[in-house]
């Protein structure tokens, strides 16, 4: 099984390392790092965190061979929609977890973005810690974080080296404010597209619904008792649900 998991915001590619060890033996799972996250967090040129920059990312893990299954977690998700979009040749399914093709409507964009700019503001000028009180402590992570310490692993500490100014900049550009809907675009999507979201996050499975209803061969998941990171609170339910 060959896979391409992208992470959401704050987050990075070894996120997927529980779901590797879930995943059965030989499947080959590739992971990268977005600009801001992880091993590309010093990266702090504009241009780096371009919509373009991110898909020339995901190319790079895909590579040339065989179509692959693509995952996408939150931010990642909405990346992952645009390349599928963009290489309906190269994805042969698309699992979507806790994500969202954009705001619709312009108003709504722009009101997002102002949120994101301001919360950007508050990442310069404040630091990690003042914006994790903020951002760790939002209804769809709170399962998230309520995982014994030998469940999260090195989870608060790999986010603990974030650097404010990436997560800004990614913020700025990459947000859900900055970037185009693509609800207009899912009835393209020809290829088998998994829906997943937790029990705990109402908002996003309500999203998931819609985008159901829009996708020619969506299948909705909710998986029970968890937020919005299923692949980090439940990695085994989403093998499983990678090998139906």
């Amino acid at each position: 099984m060959r896979i391409v998991a992208l992470h959401g915001f704050t987050g990075e590619g070894a996120d997927f390392e529980p779901l590797r060890r879930a995943l059965p033996p030989g499947s080959d799972l590739r992971a990268p790092d977005f600009p801001g996250h992880g091993s590309r967090h010093a990266q702090r040129l504009p241009a780096d965190y371009a919509l373009d920059a991110h898909l020339r990312i995901i190319d790079e893990a895909v590579g040339t061979d065989e179509p692959v299954t693509l995952i996408g977690y939150s931010m990642g998700g909405r990346l992952a929609l645009h390349w599928a979009l963009a290489h309906p040749d190269r994805c042969r399914r698309l699992v979507l977890i806790g994500a969202s093709p954009g705001l619709p409507l312009a108003p709504e964009r722009e009101e997002r973005r102002l949120a994101d700019a301001a919360l950007a503001g508050f990442l310069r000028n404040q630091g990690l810690t003042a914006f994790y009180k903020y951002w760790h402590h939002q209804p769809m992570f709170r399962s998230l974080w309520s995982l014994p310490p030998e469940r999260l692993g090195t989870l608060p500490a790999r986010r603990a080296t974030n650097d404010p100014l990436g997560l800004a900049l990614s913020l700025e550009s990459v947000g859900r404010g900055c970037l185009p809907s693509l609800w207009h675009r899912l009835g393209e999507l020809r290829t088998r597209v998994d829906l997943v979201t937790g029990e705990l996050d109402p908002k996003f499975t309500r999203l998931a619904q819609q985008m159901g209803e829009k996708i020619p061969k969506a299948r909705l998941s909710v998986i029970e008792d968890v937020g919005h990171a299923v692949h980090l609170e439940r990695p085994e339910d989403l093998a499983i649900l990678l090998e139906s």
